[in-house]
């Protein structure tokens, strides 16, 4: 963009037109069909701007919780959980203990609401618990999700996502 005689560069936002697109999208209510909230989470991931995104859900599931579902909640708090512990590195030493800490509450309170049936629900705790430090002690349940997941594969949204699960079964034997 031309100002005054010299060249400035288009913001951040406008030159993420997708990411913009999916955020329109997912302001107006909660949308009828979900992957809608999976691309606008794979858009925040792929920008590494995971904790706008996580902010981003945060607020709508504060402004939609009236009108979602307990399934519904559970995957808006599932996104916040994965978004929030990609965020993690970012944050200083001192702050990451307690940023992952309250991230792993946020993905056991998914769990409960999703009632442990909800694919895309399982599937981000047990990425989560894969990649977290050892010392928090989720390897267990990573597992427990993980393994899971395979075995309901019909409840997912497509084969697909199979993949990151196998990726991270193997990680998990490889650590053991």
């Amino acid at each position: 963009v031309i100002k005054g005689g010299r060249a400035e560069s288009h913001s951040a936002s406008t030159s993420l037109p997708d990411l913009e697109y999916l955020k329109a999208i997912n302001s107006v209510g909660p949308p009828q069909d979900p992957q809608l909230l999976f691309l606008l989470m794979t858009q925040y991931a792929n920008a590494n701007r995971q904790g706008e995104g996580a902010e981003f859900f945060s607020a709508r599931l504060k402004e939609f919780e009236p009108k979602l579902t307990p399934v519904q909640k559970s995957l808006y708090l599932g996104i916040i959980g994965l978004l929030r512990a990609q965020h993690a590195a970012s944050l200083p030493v001192l702050r990451r203990y307690s940023y992952v800490k309250e991230t792993m509450a946020i993905l056991k309170q998914a769990k409960l609401l999703s009632g442990g049936e909800v694919f895309v629900v399982n599937w981000i705790a047990g990425i989560v618990h894969t990649e977290i430090p050892g010392f928090f002690g989720q390897r267990k349940a990573a597992r427990e999700e993980l393994t899971w997941c395979v075995d309901n594969i019909d409840k997912a949204p497509n084969t697909g996502w199979l993949r990151e699960v196998y990726y991270h079964l193997a990680k998990l034997a490889h650590s053991e």
